[in-house]
């Protein structure tokens, strides 16, 4: 719901006014009135309405002056100007000012509702935008004011969950992945800092507690489908507001700490487990557990790099990488004790590799892996470039074969189409493949591969406006309508039914 400042000399056309909108725009709620500009200025700071309503003629400061100085406070706010003076003038200096529109006395509520309408669209957007990047923040752990949460999110209290498809972000390399928030007029807000993701934020009211974890249930076994490996953290009892971002935090701490390669699990959060660290039960002997797990590894592989025995190095990068598995060593931990094994090998062969390209593929690598294994896989393309030279992949090492890539993925956008499948396709490996399509297309595969769908999209509904939507999506390899319109949007800008041209 938008929240509304009214501002009018005259009491009657005020009440008026208000009465029209609470009777004909149940989006619309008015939090203040105002009977001159000046009172009206003051609401605006106090309040911070999505949408001013204002006569131009006012004492003390007039309609237009208090929109010029609303303008001045870098708020980006819809404002309708309601007049009985028809000049040109007025409406020119209005326009200037940044008015949405401009409408005339006497008001009747068929012109007032026929005027409002077209607002709406920008003040859905800006909505759209905020809470974007309101919860941005929250993710990242960044102190926010509890009226500017509660100014975006409006109910008393939510649930919480998000779903994790296989591994974390990228947090190091510029990859274009683009972020996903739900429709604007949708009850639950849906936010992803990349594809694979979806924080879920619903209002209490609007759903009962069971309900809610079986609608997380519902999705998670969906992206089952088509990940690997899920991770699931949950709140199961309603959060208020006011703790909406101590909360969000922790529900991405829980996921960041214990999110295991290979390893599908579901994360209860309580309130326990806001607890200090060295509070929660059992940890301190799995984390010993896991201690030994990687001096032991490092052992051995001084052995094995004094010995020159590349077999057992390998081997033993794979054993270090399903033994964290068995033991559900977070991806962060993981992560770390591969560097340390990673360098160094590096360091006993005199750091002749390119350390940049290296840690783009690592982070590839992490980022692409469903399994333990396709982790193995990757890093395993990476390590042996230290000791051999693969003289297939110098051959395929051109933009004409990543040409031949691309055009096998235009011709099966329709069907089950991952970075795994392309890479049987042709060969190679997962790290080779991202560092083909940086290299020489500018962009890593996933975001070529989003991109070659919605425009394909784009295409079918321009031939076809009449088509529904869901048969758009699952035409170009979307199986899930809602996932296909997050992307749409996130890419075009605009949701598919609101695509130029749709009529359905």
């Amino acid at each position: 719901m938008f929240r509304v400042l009214v501002a009018d000399d005259e009491p009657s056309a005020v009440e008026y006014i208000c009465n029209i909108i609470r009777m004909k725009c149940p989006l619309l709620s008015v939090v203040a009135t105002a009977e001159n500009g000046e009172e009206g200025l003051m609401k605006f700071r106090k309040y911070l309405p999505e949408l001013v309503i204002s006569d131009v003629k006012m004492p003390v400061m007039s309609g237009l002056d208090m929109v010029r100085q609303i303008k001045e406070t870098g708020e980006d706010v819809s404002v309708l100007l309601v007049s009985g003076y028809q000049e040109f003038e007025y409406v020119r200096t209005a326009m200037k000012y940044g008015v949405s529109d401009y409408i005339l006395k006497p008001v009747t509520p068929a012109g007032f509702i026929h005027a409002v309408e077209p607002l709406f669209p920008a003040m859905y957007q800006r909505l759209y935008d905020q809470r974007k990047k309101l919860v941005r923040s929250m993710i990242m752990g960044e102190a926010q004011k509890e009226e500017e949460i509660r100014r975006y999110f409006t109910e008393d209290a939510y649930y919480l969950a998000v779903i994790r498809e296989n591994g974390l972000p990228r947090r190091f390399t510029d990859t274009r992945e683009i972020e996903l928030i739900s429709e604007p007029e949708q009850t639950m807000f849906v936010y992803g800092r990349d594809e694979r993701e979806a924080l879920y934020l619903c209002p209490k009211q609007a759903i009962t507690r069971e309900k809610f974890a079986e609608f997380i249930r519902r999705e998670t076994d969906k992206k089952k489908k088509d990940a690997n490996f899920i991770t699931v953290v949950l709140k199961t009892s309603a959060v208020s507001v006011g703790e909406l971002c101590r909360f969000t935090e922790a529900m991405y701490g829980e996921m960041n700490r214990r999110l295991s390669v290979g390893v599908t699990q579901t994360i209860v959060l309580e309130e326990n487990r806001m607890e200090k660290k060295e509070d929660r039960p059992g940890e301190e002997g799995q984390l010993r557990e896991k201690e030994l797990h990687r001096e032991e590894a490092m052992t051995k592989l001084e052995r094995w790099l004094e010995q020159r025995d590349y077999g057992m190095i390998l081997d033993g990068l794979r054993d270090l990488i399903l033994r964290a598995e068995g033991l559900t060593c977070p991806q962060l931990w993981l992560e770390q004790t591969l560097r340390q094994f990673f360098s160094r090998i590096r360091h006993y062969f005199g750091g002749s590799t390119d350390i940049l390209e290296e840690e783009v593929l690592f982070e590839d690598a992490f980022y692409e892996a469903g399994s333990s294994k396709e982790l193995y896989d990757s890093l395993r393309s990476i390590l042996v470039r230290y000791w051999k030279t693969d003289r297939e992949s110098v051959k395929l090492d051109s933009p004409e074969f990543l040409e031949k890539i691309r055009e096998y993925m235009d011709q099966h956008l329709a069907q089950e189409l991952t970075i795994a499948s392309v890479c049987r396709e042709f060969h190679v490996s997962q790290s080779y493949l991202n560092l083909l399509f940086r290299k020489y297309g500018m962009e890593s595969f996933n975001t070529c591969l989003r991109n070659a769908r919605v425009r394909r999209a784009q295409e079918i509904m321009e031939r076809n406006p009449q088509m529904f939507i869901k048969d758009v999506a699952a035409m170009v390899g979307y199986r899930d309508q809602f996932y296909f319109s997050r992307i749409f949007r996130a890419v075009t800008g605009a949701s598919p039914s609101g695509y130029p041209g749709r009529s359905v």
